[in-house]
């Protein structure tokens, strides 16, 4: 069995977990507080939580998707600035996968907050909120080379190709909107208890439509 088909293999019940995982994360936030026994049992699978099933599963679909990223870092009409630009793409998501469990994110927020003192005196003071400083322009390089490259590795593969990147793409640009207003709803402390579902569904929907786009590239061309 090949790589490529394994991941395919893989992809319709990924699909059907992160659907349970989404559902079962905004019913917790729908019901939290109403009952301390549902409160554990729902909280154990929460994609909003570090050391919890769901991180853990999410964990596993950002390697999944960095795998398929690697897949297509060997299609034959890549040049090698291209070639490499995949694989370190999939390091990258590989590096995702860790951070979603260990909250590095925040972890250099904190730190850059500490540097900068950009947040001293606010309410977002100490929260590690400023994460989203430090990966959004790496994530908007990275978009826009991908869609360099893409433009060329899409031309032989079906048009829903060209959907599922466009998809991917969009639902990184929401991940990043829902931690500004999630910022911004601290900031001025309102309550937005549902923010953190939608960017747990925009990211999960945007790793599904990576590795299926990224499968189609690989089954056309037998990565």
């Amino acid at each position: 069995m090949k790589i490529h088909e394994l991941l395919r293999m893989l992809l319709w019940p990924a699909v059907v977990v992160c659907a349970v995982l989404v559902g079962i994360t905004f019913f917790t936030q729908f019901i939290e507080g109403r009952s301390a026994v549902l409160d554990y049992f729902l909280g154990i699978v929460d994609l909003r939580d570090e050391r919890t099933f769901g991180t853990w599963f999410e964990g596993c679909l950002f390697i999944l998707t960095g795998v398929s990223f690697f897949l297509v870092s060997r299609h034959p009409d890549l040049p090698l600035f291209g070639s490499i630009f995949f694989v370190l793409s999939a390091l990258a998501f590989c590096f995702l996968s860790a951070d979603e469990s260990m909250s590095l994110h925040e972890f250099f927020g904190y730190e850059f907050e500490q540097l900068t003192g950009n947040v001293d005196g606010t309410r977002l003071a100490e929260r590690g909120y400023s994460w989203v400083m430090l990966y959004a322009p790496a994530a908007i390089l990275m978009l826009g080379i991908m869609h360099r490259f893409y433009k060329t590795l899409c031309r032989r593969v079906r048009p829903a190709a060209h959907v599922l990147f466009a998809g991917a793409w969009i639902g990184i640009t929401a991940v990043m909107l829902m931690e500004n207003a999630e910022s911004w709803s601290v900031l001025i402390g309102a309550d937005w208890p549902y923010l953190t579902c939608f960017e747990e569904l925009f990211e999960l929907a945007a790793l599904l439509l990576f590795l299926s786009a990224n499968l189609f590239i690989a089954e056309e061309n037998d990565l």
